[in-house]
């Protein structure tokens, strides 16, 4: 089982750029169970390879506070980790500057 997640890591690394634009292309399914599985997607990316996602992190903020305002609950607890994922992979704060709004800023502390 160890040895199928490593070779699975590595095909994902191997094909990264089709599976981030595959993602970028779900994002805004009609189905929520589908947009949960976007977030999902981007939290274990910013987890395991946050590297992958900082030349697209401006979209992926954009997707997640959008998400954060879903009518569908679950979607939103989704977007709602990739925050604390972002904290924890240590990625710059200056990135996320430009959002703290008055209106982004509460909207992140709902979550």
């Amino acid at each position: 089982m160890h040895l199928f997640s490593i070779l699975a890591k590595m095909a994902l690394y191997a094909s990264v750029d089709k599976y981030l634009h595959g993602l970028f292309g779900l994002a805004n399914d009609p189905a929520a169970e589908v947009r949960k599985l976007v977030c999902a997607a981007f939290v274990q990316l910013i987890e395991v390879r946050p590297s992958v996602l900082e030349p697209h992190m401006k979209n992926v903020i954009e997707y997640m506070l959008q998400v954060n305002k879903d009518t569908d609950d679950e979607a939103t607890l989704e977007a709602c980790e990739f925050w604390s994922a972002y904290c924890d992979a240590q990625l710059p704060p200056e990135i996320l500057r430009e959002y703290f709004t008055t209106s982004n800023s509460s909207m992140l502390i709902v979550c």
